[in-house]
């Protein structure tokens, strides 16, 4: 592969745009002492309070070793709160705070303020048809990881 091509792949500017999302959540979060690693839990156990550990895991395709040392972060930080599943005792229900109530605002907030910042200037239709590539990039990109389930 020649460097101009390198420069010219959709996966690094995909890369970027992770990374800078990364330090804009990071610096909004910052008064509440997570990091944009954390707020995808959070906003996920927020959707779905009671769900356990292992189904957060699955929902996520995250390790649930992960999901445990980032759920023990978020706990200790008073956004969740860990309780043993009734219908299995080995795993928590998760479900958030007060204090993780309240972070939940600001954060779809940033969210909605990154994507003004990143999204200024495209019309409509530009949007509409991005949003599509998007999804279609994402349906490729786990197409590989069901077959080798």
């Amino acid at each position: 592969m020649e460097n101009a091509d390198y420069v010219e792949r959709i996966g690094r500017y995909i890369a970027i745009l992770h990374r800078a999302a990364q330090k804009y959540i990071n610096k909004r979060m910052q008064p509440f002492g997570f990091t944009s690693s954390d707020h995808l839990f959070l906003i996920h156990i927020s959707k779905n309070e009671g769900i356990n550990q292992r189904c957060l895991a699955a929902m996520l395709s995250i390790d649930e070793a992960a999901v445990t040392r980032a759920v023990k972060k978020l706990a200790d930080g008073g956004f969740v709160m860990r309780k043993k599943d009734t219908g299995d005792m080995r795993s928590f229900s998760l479900f958030l705070t007060e204090r993780g109530h309240k972070a939940i605002p600001l954060l779809l907030e940033s969210f909605e303020d990154w994507d003004k910042v990143l999204l200024r200037d495209f019309r409509p239709e530009e949007l509409s048809s991005l949003r599509g590539q998007l999804a279609k990039m994402v349906e490729n990109a786990l197409s590989p990881e069901k077959e080798a389930r």
